[in-house]
């Protein structure tokens, strides 16, 4: 019997390719007296990426499920994102969709992400 070879989910990128700097961080939403909720932001982190927008095939089939998918973000592994809900990259807020380990090695990071807005007041600072 002939081995067959399994292709990897994907290719580990270049370290010149991770070139965006991305902010990751988990919003919540806290209550304020009887009636009000504030935005507040933890366990930010700011790491270099990748950003990829998705072929139209999978953003089309991402919508039948409702939970939209527009762009990839890949970055080095690093456990403490997996509790991130959101990503800001050049100004644009990404909402995470979903997190896998690439090819289950613990070197890098896929997000599925849905672009949602621009956040002006933020900018490009990261620190």
């Amino acid at each position: 019997m002939k081995y067959q070879y399994h292709k990897p989910y994907s290719r580990f990128p270049d370290p010149g390719e991770l070139n965006k700097r991305i902010l990751f961080y988990t919003q919540h939403d806290e209550p304020i007296g009887d009636s009000g909720v504030q935005v507040t932001n933890q366990g930010e982190c700011t790491v270099w990426g990748k950003l990829i927008p998705v072929s139209d095939t999978l953003r089309i089939n991402s919508f039948q499920t409702k939970e939209g998918i527009t762009h990839k973000i890949i970055v080095r592994y690093r456990k403490s994102l997996y509790d991130s809900n959101q990503a800001v990259i050049n100004s644009i807020v990404y909402s995470i969709r979903g997190v896998i380990d690439i090819n289950s090695t613990g070197r890098f990071l896929s997000f599925s992400c849905e672009e949602m807005r621009s956040q002006p007041e933020r900018g490009n600072d990261f620190g």
